[in-house]
């Protein structure tokens, strides 16, 4: 499925992720899933939360810069081989991919993988192999 990913960019300083995540939890909005990557100046937090025009709003309304983008969001076996195979068959579709970041569940032996690609509906398709 295809989702709203939220781009955060904050002040490279303590307190600024808890500031955020704090605004996000006080408008009932679940984070479900996370990257954190930072510069020398800015730290690039980008979310998959369960509402994001709530919490576009909410972001927003805390001066926090934010952009959106759509993602895929995609379920996939946590066993070794998985992901190559994957990959390889959205590069045999020459679909590239920007980034991609991911959770894993030991208990469902399963993770979610949160993609960034030039065309979402090829990685969606490639899925459904």
């Amino acid at each position: 499925m295809t989702k709203s990913q939220l781009t955060l960019y904050l002040e490279n300083r303590p307190g600024e992720l808890a500031r955020a995540t704090k605004t996000l939890s006080e408008a009932k909005i679940n984070i479900e899933g996370i990257s954190v990557v930072h510069t020398t100046d800015v730290s690039m937090v980008q979310i998959v939360v369960s509402n994001s025009r709530n919490a576009l709003a909410a972001l927003k309304k805390a001066n926090i810069p934010v952009a959106e983008q759509r993602v895929a969001v995609v379920s996939l076996s946590n066993r070794p081989g998985t992901l190559a195979a994957v990959a390889n068959r959205l590069a045999q579709k020459n679909v590239n991919i920007n980034y991609l970041y991911a959770t894993t569940s030991p208990v469902e032996n399963e993770c979610t993988v949160i993609i960034s690609a030039d065309d979402l509906e090829a990685v969606e398709a490639v899925w459904r192999l």
